[in-house]
């Protein structure tokens, strides 16, 4: 299997230019992009693929465990970083920071409870939190269409609210990102939104062997 981030790559970087290097930002599988945004380096990006002592994670995390200053991996449990991620937004609101938090997910975890519960925590507590839904149409191998009821992900946060974003576009996604910042910094009573970054076209490769 390679999570790789071809065809996503807009993703990462208008992400980031949204946002401060002081904000935070944790992601699923496809790391790679935002390990290299959130200041890490290509030489220990590819010593930490190649299992060196040089890698960013020290050899021991591989393609999906990289962390920078900021920036939370990188978790192989699907969906499991969403809530991470809130605790991690609530924990700049505990501290009177400035800061928010940047979770991302793929379509593949949108329909598990553990978000929804996210949302409702995130709403109920005013967390500066931004939830990125990353749409490229696939769940490994199933199409999103075969796998939930609605497909309008960005509309999935009742008293969220959402924006519906071309995932293609740097420019889009970065004023989208800026967008919802300034939402967050401000405080108000739905405090996270959901961005979903739809790309128009499928990936450019499959997942793994077994779903080309």
């Amino acid at each position: 299997i390679g999570s790789n981030v071809d065809n996503m790559e807009a993703c990462a970087v208008g992400i980031e230019a949204g946002i401060n290097l002081s904000d935070h930002l944790i992601t699923a599988y496809r790391a790679h992009g935002y390990t290299l945004t959130r200041r890490g380096t290509v030489r220990e990006i590819m010593a930490e693929l190649t299992g060196r002592r040089g890698g960013i994670a020290k050899g021991k995390g591989g393609s999906m465990h990289m962390y920078t200053k900021h920036f939370y991996g990188g978790n192989g449990i699907v969906g499991a970083q969403v809530p991470l991620g809130a605790g991690v937004a609530l924990a700049c609101k505990y501290l009177g920071k400035n800061e928010l938090c940047v979770c991302l997910y793929g379509d593949g975890a949108a329909n598990q409870g553990q978000i929804f519960e996210t949302y409702n925590m995130a709403s109920l507590w005013k967390l500066p939190c931004i939830f990125i839904c990353e749409n490229n149409k696939y769940g490994m191998g199933t199409s999103v269409e075969r796998a939930a009821a609605s497909t309008d992900y960005y509309k999935r946060g009742d008293f969220i609210p959402g924006l519906r974003v071309d995932g293609m576009d740097v420019l889009c996604v970065r004023e989208a990102t800026k967008f919802a910042a300034e939402h967050c910094r401000s405080g108000k009573v739905s405090s996270g939104i959901i961005v979903t970054n739809d790309a128009p076209i499928d990936r450019y490769r499959s997942l793994s062997a077994d779903n080309r």
